[in-house]
């Protein structure tokens, strides 16, 4: 009975042992063949199943970034400054506007557009042939007056005269004298002349033609030296004087800078404005800025000597603080926070938060991570 009882626990047991692989392919074999392809078939989702759920466990296979490009600088200690830009008009510092006193035809013009000329140079002539007569008369009535008031100064002073009759010979005299100077300034009014030496600069009167008093003439510059004047508002007045130097860029002529100097500058605003008028002289000798041209005059607002200075570049904004990114000889970068003073948009003040002589990151910061080795370009 118990070789029985054994005999039947045995049997179980084999039953629940796994099948060989002998055993798997015999049955296989022996299945039909729709049979064996719905087994692939299964087999094949399963695994696929097995596949993607290992696949959402495990994530997305990681590349291995690479560095991040940057360029480093070093902060230094250096002088910054900030300028105000003023404009105006590049004007001679002299010029003359000739305005006829007489009326009258054109008889000569003795100059041409851009001619240079020196102080009293005749410019053209104005018909003087009716002035010269009233000329000739008036200086003919003031000889006639004159030797009779002379003579009769000696008989007033003899007693042979009245008093009545001396004071008209004396005002006969006097008016004499005024009538013949206002005919010989006229006289002089037919030959303009320059009252200053420079370039004529206009001209429009011309041979035959009729000049008239009140009309310009002709206009005479001395472009020997330049001016700027130009207005400036209160927030600068402290912070400039007289004596001062600019730099003056004119937009035709590209981005070269002439020199200035402030020469003058008013305490007070013009009369019924709020700016404070000044004059800049052009102190820069080359000739290619010439008189007209407009300018921006450059002004230095505030400035800083021995300071630490950065690259404006440099400073990065992140949840409100100035953040500036050190890099140490391993390539390992740092942000670090700093306090930044005057920046003029090239260069920014750190009044702390580095050292002179620290390297540090201007461009690529934004996309480092701290502690993670960046690829330094030059």
């Amino acid at each position: 009975m118990e070789n029985q009882d054994s005999l039947h626990i045995e049997s179980v047991e084999k039953d629940l042992q796994p099948e060989s692989k002998a055993g798997l392919s015999s049955r296989f074999n022996r299945m039909k063949l729709p049979q064996k392809i719905l087994l692939i078939a299964v087999l094949l989702m399963i695994a696929l199943g097995v596949y993607r759920i290992a696949s959402i466990i495990s994530g997305p296979p990681q590349k291995e970034e690479p560095p991040v490009n940057v360029t480093v600088s070093e902060a230094e200690t250096g002088s910054i400054f900030t300028t105000s830009p003023v404009t105006g008009r590049i004007a001679p510092v002299n010029e003359a506007v000739i305005v006829p006193l007489a009326s009258g035809k054109v008889t000569a013009v003795y100059v041409s557009l851009g001619d240079y000329v020196e102080k009293g140079t005749i410019l053209f002539e104005i018909d003087k042939t009716q002035i010269a007569a009233s000329y000739s008369q008036a200086t003919a009535a003031f000889q006639a007056a004159k030797t009779a008031y002379n003579a009769m100064s000696t008989l007033y002073a003899e007693g042979a005269v009245s008093l009545a009759d001396y004071e008209a010979a004396k005002s006969a005299y006097a008016s004499a004298q005024a009538a013949a100077t206002m005919a010989g300034e006229a006289y002089r009014n037919c030959s303009p002349s320059s009252p200053i030496s420079g370039y004529i600069t206009s001209l429009n009167v011309s041979l035959g033609n009729l000049a008239t008093t009140g009309s310009v003439a002709a206009t005479i510059a001395d472009t020997s030296s330049l001016k700027i004047d130009a207005d400036i508002t209160e927030y600068l007045l402290g912070t400039i004087a007289v004596g001062d130097e600019v730099q003056i860029y004119v937009g035709t002529l590209g981005n070269t800078a002439y020199a200035g100097q402030i020469t003058a500058l008013s305490p007070a605003p013009a009369a019924g404005g709020l700016t404070y008028p000044i004059t800049i002289t052009v102190t820069d000798k080359r000739s290619d800025i010439k008189a007209g041209m407009f300018a921006e005059v450059q002004i230095i607002a505030e400035s800083k000597d021995q300071v630490i200075i950065v690259p404006s570049d440099a400073v990065v904004i992140k949840s409100g603080r100035s953040l500036v990114a050190t890099i140490d000889e391993n390539n390992i970068p740092t942000y670090k926070e700093v306090v930044t003073g005057i920046d003029n948009g090239k260069f920014v003040e750190v009044k702390a938060g580095l050292t002179s002589g620290e390297k540090i990151i201007t461009s690529g910061q934004q996309y480092i991570t701290e502690g993670q080795a960046v690829n330094v370009i030059e």
